[in-house]
């Protein structure tokens, strides 16, 4: 049998019956049960030292530990300086000094490093936003399997974010990340598969995500299943879905539900219950869901009769309020609808200016109609000084964007005028 001299020395001691080779020997058990570093004093790295720290939250002494071990090409050490400059602990938030670390252990090939760094590139902190860069970083990361880089670049692909769409390329990405457990993958992978019209697999993903706690993926799955996609249609299920979705608080699975219920659907067993479908269009305005108060306006524009039985009676006041509702929540078209009523007068007393604050807050989202409208405005003099140079402004850009009806006015406005948007059309 081989013996290593520590053993060989314990084993010697052992067989003596000395009153003090016998103390000595059970203070040697002692000291044998301690981790390696108690027994011996063993030396811990700067690196060790400030992980120690970090944990216990002693943040000064990690980012003095974490700068010695960086000053020694120490690539993780290097990852946690940089973590520590970006979050701000132990010193004070540094952006470009996180990216210059995160640099560091990137080159090295670390992936938490490349990570971070491509996130740094993508939102502009710490550098201009590059999103090739970013794009690079993650892709560098997601090769190594790291989940949150692959889906980061995934992210990127699918919307073409600064790089090139590629929504195949997406599609494998989402798997990988989903594959590894990353719940937030799961309901973007289930979206993008649908939109490439792989239904079954979308269907399953949804499920996934829905497993996962994603009252989304609830409702969509409800969707396909209501229309046979991917899966036998079953409008039981899919009602069960929708209803499973809009009890949890989704406010698209309301708004559908509630207009639905309001006015009745037949394929899926509904009769119409309009107290009960304007309650849930109601809980989805509660939440800022611009399409359930257009809904709700557009219920109460006009008197609505099933079998000749009035279901919604017409509140043209009560149709207002909702699209302000909508407006406020910064819906473009809400917002030009409801100046138009304003200006006209429609389930309220006409107020010009009052309009005027809504078409400006609709032209700035680039709104079409908007800009003709204010140009209507300055040709007319309603509601603010009259100005035929901002009109023809105005209704150039309008016609710009497509409003056909623009074109008239323009020319009527530069018929004895030289404004230069006359010469735009």
């Amino acid at each position: 049998m081989a013996y290593d001299t520590l053993n060989l020395w314990i084993t010697r001691v052992s067989i003596m019956k000395t009153p003090f080779l016998a103390g000595l020997f059970v203070a040697l058990s002692f000291l044998l049960a301690l981790p390696a570093q108690a027994q011996f004093g063993l030396f811990k790295s700067a690196l060790v030292k400030g992980d120690e720290a970090y944990e216990r939250e002693d943040f000064d002494a990690a980012f003095s530990h974490y700068t010695r071990a960086a000053k020694k090409d120490d690539a993780e050490a290097h990852f946690k300086l940089g973590r520590m400059y970006e979050r701000g602990e132990g010193t004070e938030a540094n952006p470009a000094s996180a990216l210059t670390w995160y640099t560091k252990a990137a080159e090295a090939g670390m992936a938490m490093a490349q990570t971070n760094l491509g996130v740094l590139y993508d939102t502009g902190r710490g550098t201009e936003e590059n999103n090739v860069a970013a794009a690079r970083w993650f892709r560098e990361a997601a090769r190594q399997g790291n989940s949150v880089a692959q889906y980061n670049l995934a992210l990127m692909l699918h919307h073409g974010d600064g790089i090139p769409q590629n929504k195949a390329q997406a599609a494998a990405l989402y798997g990988r990340a989903a594959d590894q457990g990353l719940p937030l993958a799961f309901l973007p992978r289930a979206d993008l598969l649908s939109e490439l019209g792989r239904y079954d697999q979308a269907f399953t993903s949804y499920l996934r995500a829905e497993n996962a706690g994603s009252v989304e993926a609830a409702f969509r799955r409800g969707v396909l299943l209501r229309k046979g996609l991917g899966v036998d249609a079953d409008p039981a299920a899919a009602l069960a879905q929708y209803r499973k979705a809009a009890d949890a608080g989704f406010p698209l699975a309301q708004q559908q539900l509630g207009v639905m219920t309001t006015l009745g659907e037949p394929t899926l067993g509904l009769v119409s219950d309009p107290e009960t479908g304007i309650a849930l269009l109601e809980r989805a305005g509660e939440q800022g869901f611009a399409p359930a108060l257009m809904e709700l306006a557009y219920l109460y524009d006009s008197e609505i009769s099933i079998n000749d039985q009035i279901v919604v009676e017409r509140d043209l006041e009560l149709a207002l309020s909702y699209l302000v509702k909508a407006a406020q929540v910064g819906n473009a078209l809400a917002q030009n609808a409801a100046g138009e009523r304003i200006l006209m007068g429609v389930g309220v007393t006409a107020d010009p200016i009052g309009a005027l604050d809504f078409f400006i807050a609709a032209a700035r989202q680039n709104y079409p109609n908007a800009f003709f409208n204010l140009g209507q405005m300055h040709q007319t003099g309603i509601g603010l000084e009259k100005n035929l140079e901002e009109a023809a402004k105005l209704y150039a850009k309008a016609l710009e964007l497509g409003v056909e009806d623009a074109r008239q006015p323009l020319v009527d406005v530069c018929a004895d005028n030289a404004f230069p948007a006359c010469f735009l059309r």
